[in-house]
């Protein structure tokens, strides 16, 4: 027999105890759950957009997350002209998915305008995404704080 959904192509359904792994894997239930990331407007034309992996919520004192799709906060720094205009910390909203984070924060990250990131480690499906959309992708050594990352870039003075 048949069955199309839960586990994969193919394979008995999940209550049966066989197949590859159950509830939540392969094409069935939660294969591909719903995030709420916050809509946030593209920037004005003349700011430069900026998204940095953090660890914590301090703004342009965070220090940057070792991985970058799951990292728990995501900081925004808009620029305008090496000045930083606006900074802003939230939680990460893709951080627990069991899969596809990578993609799905890239995603968001050319939703919202970002014109670079920067982080420590990107995993390969970020990066792809990010550099076909022309986001500039930016690596800095572990344990930088946001600021020194802008600074050590010259993005700001």
């Amino acid at each position: 027999m048949f069955f199309l959904g839960f586990q994969g192509w193919g394979g008995p359904p999940p209550w049966t105890g066989g197949g590859r792994g159950g509830w939540g894997r392969g094409w069935g239930p939660g294969f591909a759950q719903p995030v709420e990331a916050p809509q946030i407007p593209p920037p004005q034309p003349n700011v430069m957009r900026i998204v940095l992996a953090t660890l914590d919520d301090r703004g342009l004192e965070s220090m940057i997350s070792p991985r970058f799709a799951r990292a728990p906060y995501i900081t925004i720094v808009d620029v305008v002209q090496g000045v930083v205009s606006q900074v802003r910390s939230i939680p990460n909203p893709f951080a627990s998915l069991p899969h596809g984070a990578g993609v799905s924060i890239a995603q968001w990250i050319i939703s919202i305008g970002a014109k670079a990131v920067i982080g420590v480690v990107f995993g390969p499906n970020i990066g792809v995404v990010l550099q076909q959309a022309g986001v500039a992708v930016h690596t800095v050594p572990p344990n930088y704080r946001v600021v020194d990352a802008l600074k050590s870039l010259g993005v700001i003075r």
